[in-house]
């Protein structure tokens, strides 16, 4: 596994999806370590498949044993961290990009809590040629609603193209990096007929945001 050299702060938790490493029926699996010359339970959170993929492979190597041949699992938002981080773990190591970093299993718990609700920027948004961002339709009680899809990850949003195909829509991806991008994101979509955007619409727990409150929102 690649070496990050860098310290993680508390601060700098990486934005979910976060992944951990779950037995074959997905129970939490955690390592017995010593910690400051006490043993300890650690659990451990990756910035990214890959990373936890890499991780099992040479767990043994890096002196966790138990993490050895598990099989990642997605934490989609801030309140799965939480409830991993709260599941029985004194500890919590964070492996990321950008660096590592062993923490309290409570401030980790805490920190999720902090943020939940937060957008997990950057987000993406399926973009033709002119960087024009199609709305789709969906159906509820009140009749059919224009909503703009936006997306945590590019991946999810070519499993929503692959999945929605009957809807043609175009290939390419646009990145909102803030909430200023977001902002005008949401007047353009407002200018287009849409009332509410959607945070990968995939998920069936997804949450319609009205656009409006997206405008309204402070600008970063």
């Amino acid at each position: 596994m690649r070496e990050p050299v860098e310290e993680l702060s508390l601060a700098d938790l990486p934005q979910p999806p976060l992944f951990k490493l779950a037995g074959d029926a997905g129970e939490d699996v955690f390592e017995t370590a010593e910690v400051g010359g006490e043993p300890a339970t650690v659990g451990a959170v990756f910035g990214s498949r890959q990373l936890a993929e890499e991780f099992s492979e040479g767990a043994a190597d890096y002196g966790m044993p138990s993490f050895a041949g598990l099989v990642p699992r997605e934490l989609g938002d801030w309140g799965a961290v939480e409830a991993y981080a709260l599941s029985g773990e004194g500890y919590v190591l964070v492996v990321s990009e950008g660096g590592t970093g062993l923490f309290h299993a409570g401030d980790v718990a805490g920190r999720a809590a902090e943020r939940t609700g937060e957008m997990p920027f950057p987000l993406y948004v399926i973009s033709d040629q002119r960087g024009e961002a199609p709305l789709v339709s969906v159906e509820d009680e009140e009749g059919t609603l224009s909503v703009a899809p936006l997306f945590s990850s590019p991946e999810k949003a070519r499993v929503f193209r692959e999945h929605a195909q009957h809807l043609e829509l175009p290939d390419r991806l646009a990145t909102i990096e803030d909430a200023d991008g977001l902002r005008r994101h949401a007047l353009v979509a407002r200018q287009a007929g849409a009332g509410y955007a959607v945070v990968d619409p995939e998920r069936g727990d997804a949450e319609a945001i009205p656009v409006e409150d997206l405008i309204r929102a402070p600008a970063g």
